[in-house]
C-alpha cells in the first residue's frame, strides 16, 4: 500500500488518499450492474424531490490528489474510473468465493 512506501521515505504531512479524477455515483452504480449485479436497477432523485428529503442541499466534490501523485512519481496511482472497474471486478470475484454471488446478493424490497 501507499501508505507503507510514504512511511519507508518518511514522508509526512496531510494528504488526499485519493485516485486522481472523479467519478459520479451513476458511474459507480453502473460498474456495479456490469460487473456484479446485472438485476440491480436504480433510479435518480430529480433536484426537487432531494430538496425535500434532504436537510441540507447536495454538494459534489473532488479532492487534490496532486500532492500524493508528486510525492510518488515512480508510484502509479491509477485513475479513478480503472480503480473503480477492478473494485467491481475483485468484489464480484470475493462474493464467488464466500458463496453469495450470485444467488445469496441482497436485493432491496420493492416499493409499489
Amino acid at each position: 500500500p501507499i501508505s507503507l512506501i510514504m512511511a519507508e521515505r518518511k514522508l509526512t504531512g496531510v494528504y488526499n488518499f485519493c485516485n486522481p479524477g472523479a467519478i459520479s455515483h451513476n458511474e459507480v452504480l453502473d460498474l456495479y450492474t456490469k460487473y456484479v449485479d446485472p438485476s440491480y436497477t436504480y433510479t435518480n432523485f430529480s433536484v426537487e424531490e432531494q430538496a425535500k428529503i434532504l436537510k441540507a442541499g447536495r454538494s459534489n466534490n473532488t479532492l487534490d490528489h496532486i500532492k500524493l501523485c508528486s510525492a510518488l512519481p515512480d508510484v502509479t496511482i491509477p485513475e479513478i474510473h480503472a480503480s473503480m472497474e477492478q473494485v467491481m471486478i475483485r468484489m464480484k470475484a470475493n462474493l464467488e468465493q464466500e458463496g453469495i454471488w450470485p444467488e445469496k446478493l441482497p436485493k432491496r424490497a420493492r416499493l409499489n
